[in-house]
C-alpha cells in the first residue's frame, strides 16, 4: 500500500491520542522513528499491525475491527489535503452514483499511483432503502477499513446515515482473491425517483399534470427510439454485441477488419477477449452487473486461437503459425467503455473506444486516425500525444530521476539515523536516550523519571588489566592491541547477559547489573560475567603469546544513576556502592574474583556458586572488611538421592 494511507493514520492518531501514543505504536510494530512517505510502498500487513498495537496501547475497549474502521474514516478525512475531496464531489449527485463509480475513480487514480492494487466494487441490487455492494479484493481483512471509508463519505459528502450489514458470500473461485457482499442501508429514494424518471416511468404522470406535451410530441419521441443496428455499428466501430451464452452476434467494422473473413461473428467472447478491468471471471452474470462500471477488455486477434491449435499440427506448419502469432502479438487492442443490456435484442453491447497512447501504438495495432470515431476523443488524444510526447518523456525521466534521488536520500537518512541511534545507545541506555529525545531535562530529579534514578540494589563490577603498564613500557602498540582484544572479548560476553557496560577508563572496565533496567537476578548475572571474564582471559593467554592478567571485584548495594554533561553526555553511577566495588577490584589479585560480604550473602541464596573466605582486608576509606573469593560455578546435581 502507498504511504498516503499510513500518513492519514499517523495524523489522526497523533491528533486524537497524542504523539506519545503514536510513537509507542510505531515502536511496537518495528517502525520506530519512521516518517511515512506518500508515494512509498509499504507492506499490506503493516496497517493490521498498527491496529493491533493501537488496541493494546490505547486500551479503550476498541477491537482491531474498530480501529480499522477508524483508519478508513481517517483516510477520507485526510485526503482533502491532496484535493481529492473535489474529485469525490463531482462523482455523482447521489451516494448511489458514487458507489457505482468507485472502480472508475480507482481507474483514474492509477495514473498518479501506478503501483496501486485497487479492489473492485459493483452494485447488484438497488432499491429505495439502499443497495447490495459486491467487494472483490486481493487483500484479506480490509472489510472494516472499507466500511469506515463508506461511513465517512456518506456522512461528509452526502449527509446521510449509513448502516452496513455483511451478507453471505456467493460462490466465487479465483486465485488470491476474496469476495464480500454488503447490504448498505440508507435513504435512496431520491436516486430511485430520478432513475425512474430517466427510464420514462414518470411520463404518464407528467402528461396528466401538464397538457403542454402533445400526443404528437410523444409519438416523435417514440420514433426516435428506433435505430438500425448498422448505424449503431458505424457510430461505434469497435463495438461488440453478444448473447447470454457469450456468443458474439455482431461487431463494429474495425473489429471485423482485425478478424479477416468475418471470423469474429459466432465465436465465444472469452476466446477472443479477456477482461482487464475489473478483474473477475468471464461470465454473463458478472458482465451484467458491470453496466455502470467503466470496463477494459483486451481483444486478442486470430493468433490467440491459432496458438491453441498448434499442438496437433505438423512441425513445419506449427512453426509457421507460431511465427504468425509472434507478428500478431503487437496487434492486441485495448478497449475501454461501458456494457449495456439491450432487452429488445436479449444481448449485451460493449460501447467502447480503443486505448491508444501514441502513434507507435496505433501503427502496431494496424489502425489509422480515420479508423477512430469522430465523436470520441481518440483522434485528439493521439495527435496531441504525438506533439507533446517528447517533452512529456523528458519531464517524466526528470521526475523519475528526482524520485530515485529522493528515495536514495530517504534511505541514506534512515541508515545514518540508525547509525546515530546505535552510537547514542552505546553512550547512554536506550530508555534514557528516548526520554532525553522527548525533551526531558537531564537534571530532573528522580521522582518517577528515568533520567536521574535511585536504585535500591544493584551489583557493580570492575575489572582491571593488572600488568598492562608493564606491556606499555616495553611496547605501547602491543599494549593497545592487547587492550582492544581483551575489551572486545568482554563486550561479546556481556551481550549474552542482562548487564550494562558503563564505561572503560584507561585499563579499567566497568559493568553494572540491575540498572538501568531493574531486575532481581543482577547478582547472579554479574557473578556469571565475572567468571566468564576470568575463564576467557585464561583461554587467550593459553592460546597465544599474549601475557595479560586481570583483577576482578564487585559489590552489591544501592546507588544513583544519571546523565552528566551536555557536550559529551554520559550515563554515570554515584554512591558508596561504586567506591566499594572499586576497592574490591584494587585489593584483588591477578586471576581472582574478589567480592564483598554483601555480594557473598546474596550468592549464598543461589545454587551453584562456590566461594571461599578470604578474611579481613584493610580497605581504603572503609577500614577492615570481611571479603570472599568467588571460585567457580557448578551446575546443581539433578536426581541424586538424599
Amino acid at each position: 500500500m502507498y504511504g498516503m494511507l499510513l500518513e492519514s493514520v499517523q495524523h489522526f492518531i497523533q491528533l486524537e491520542y497524542g504523539e506519545e501514543t503514536w510513537l509507542g505504536i510505531l515502536e511496537s510494530v518495528g517502525y520506530r522513528n519512521t516518517v511515512f512517505r506518500t508515494h512509498h510502498i509499504y507492506p499490506d500487513e503493516l496497517i493490521m499491525k498498527l491496529a493491533d498495537a493501537a488496541v493494546k496501547l490505547v486500551a479503550n475497549g476498541s477491537t482491531r475491527q474498530d480501529f480499522l474502521r477508524f483508519f478508513g474514516r481517517c483516510f477520507v478525512r485526510y485526503f482533502s489535503h491532496y484535493g481529492y475531496e473535489k474529485f469525490i464531489k463531482v462523482c455523482g449527485r447521489y451516494f448511489c452514483d458514487f458507489l457505482t463509480g468507485i472502480d472508475n475513480i480507482h481507474l483514474q487514480m492509477r495514473y498518479m499511483y501506478p503501483k496501486m492494487v485497487s479492489p473492485s466494487m459493483y452494485i447488484s441490487h438497488e432499491d429505495s432503502e439502499g443497495v447490495v455492494l459486491h467487494y472483490r479484493t486481493t487483500r484479506n481483512g480490509f472489510c472494516p477499513y472499507l466500511i469506515g471509508q463508506l461511513h465517512q463519505i456518506a456522512n461528509d459528502f452526502y449527509g446521510i446515515q449509513l448502516a452496513v450489514e455483511e451478507l453471505p458470500n456467493t460462490t466465487f473461485s479465483q486465485e488470491e482473491s476474496y469476495q464480500f457482499r454488503f447490504r448498505l442501508n440508507f435513504d435512496n429514494r431520491d436516486y430511485m425517483a430520478g432513475r425512474a424518471a430517466c427510464n420514462g416511468s414518470l411520463e404518464l404522470g407528467r402528461i396528466n399534470i401538464s397538457n403542454r406535451v402533445s400526443v404528437k410530441t410523444i409519438a416523435a419521441e417514440k420514433a426516435l427510439t428506433s435505430l438500425s443496428s448498422s448505424i449503431l455499428m458505424q457510430l461505434f466501430p469497435f463495438t461488440l454485441v453478444f448473447r447470454p451464452s457469450l456468443k458474439i452476434i455482431s461487431a463494429g467494422r474495425q473489429l471485423k477488419n482485425m478478424f479477416p473473413g468475418n471470423t469474429l461473428i459466432g465465436q465465444a467472447l472469452p476466446d477472443v477477449a479477456r477482461i482487464r478491468r475489473p478483474k473477475l471471471l468471464f461470465t454473463w452474470d458478472n458482465l451484467y452487473n458491470l453496466q455502470k462500471v467503466l470496463c477494459e477488455m483486451e481483444i486478442l486477434p486470430t493468433s490467440q486461437t491459432e496458438r491453441k491449435n498448434t499442438r496437433h499440427l505438423a512441425p513445419e506448419k506449427g512453426d509457421a503459425v507460431v511465427n504468425k502469432v509472434a507478428k500478431e502479438e503487437n496487434r492486441r487492442l485495448l478497449l475501454q467503455g461501458q456494457l449495456r443490456y439491450l432487452s429488445d435484442w436479449d444481448a449485451m453491447i460493449f460501447l467502447c473506444n480503443p486505448l491508444i497512447n501514441n502513434l507507435e501504438d496505433m501503427d502496431g495495432m494496424g489502425l489509422t486516425v480515420n479508423d477512430l470515431s469522430l465523436h470520441g476523443h481518440g483522434r485528439d488524444m493521439v495527435m496531441a500525444g504525438w506533439q507533446h510526447n517528447s517533452r512529456l518523456e523528458d519531464l517524466y525521466e526528470r521526475a523519475e530521476e528526482r524520485s530515485q534521488q529522493l528515495q536514495q536520500t530517504y534511505e541514506l537518512h534512515d541508515e545514518w539515523k540508525k547509525r546515530g541511534d546505535k552510537l547514542l545507545y552505546s553512550m547512554i541506555p536506550q530508555s534514557v536516550a528516548d526520554s532525553l529525545r522527548s525533551g526531558t531535562d537531564p537534571v530532573d530529579t528522580c521522582q518517577g523519571t528515568r533520567i536521574l534514578c535511585a536504585f535500591e540494589s544493584i551489583t557493580v563490577l570492575f575489572v582491571e588489566l593488572a600488568n598492562i603498564d608493564e606491556i606499555t613500557a616495553t611496547s605501547p602498540m602491543e599494549a593497545v592491541s592487547c587492550m582492544n582484544s581483551v575489551f572486545s572479548c568482554f563486550d561479546n560476553i556481556i551481550d549474552q547477559h542482562s548487564v550494562y557496560k558503563v564505561e572503560t577508563v584507561g585499563k579499567v572496565y566497568m559493568v553494572v547489573g540491575g540498572a538501568p533496567e531493574t531486575n532481581e537476578t543482577h547478582v547472579r548475572d554479574v557473578a556469571m560475567v565475572a567468571i566468564s571474564f576470568r575463564d576467557e582471559i585464561e583461554k587467550i593467554v593459553n592460546s597465544c603469546e599474549m601475557s595479560v592478567h586481570i583483577r576482578i571485584g564487585f559489590h552489591t548495594g544501592s546507588a544513583v544513576a544519571g546523565v552528566v554533561g551536555r557536550k559529551m553526555p554520559r550515563y554515570c553511577f554515584f554512591g558508596d556502592t561504586i567506591n566499594t566495588a572499586a576497592r574490591m577490584q584494587t585489593t584483588s589479585l591477578p586471576g581472582k574474583i574478589h567480592i564483598s560480604h554483601n555480594s557473598f550473602c546474596h550468592l549464598q541464596k543461589l545454587e551453584g556458586f562456590v566461594c571461599e573466605l578470604r578474611g579481613t582486608v584493610l580497605v581504603k576509606g572503609k577500614g577492615e572488611m570481611n571479603t570472599h573469593w568467588l571460585l567457580r560455578y557448578e551446575l546443581p546435581s539433578v536426581g541424586e538421592p538424599e
